[in-house]
């Protein structure tokens, strides 16, 4: 009885889906673009505090970075937004309810 209930469980969408490889690499996605928005935001924050310190190059360059910072996270954006959609797909296929 014990190993019918232990087998009922293991087939559970929710644990194939815990031991998939696409879902395990699709998780940890979102932080990127995030990180990314964080460290533009940093960049700006130099970039003022080196025109404060009438320091032109260092303003330049942390302009420079946070522009480039910003461009990679708006792409990093539109490319986590084509994973999820891939995610939602394969979750509805790979991992849908079967009725036994």
């Amino acid at each position: 009885m014990a190993r019918r209930k232990q087998k009922q469980v293991s087939e559970t969408g929710l644990v194939r889906m815990l031991h998939c490889t696409t879902c395990k690499s699709l998780r940890w996605s979102a932080g990127i673009p995030f990180v990314l928005l964080l460290s533009a935001a940093g960049f700006v924050v130099f970039a003022q505090v080196a025109e404060v310190r009438d320091n032109a190059p260092a303003a330049i360059l942390g302009l420079f970075l946070a522009t480039w910072s910003y461009v990679l996270a708006a792409a990093g954006v539109a490319l986590l937004s084509v994973w999820w959609v891939l995610r939602w797909h394969h979750m509805r296929t790979a991992h849908a309810l079967r009725s036994s």
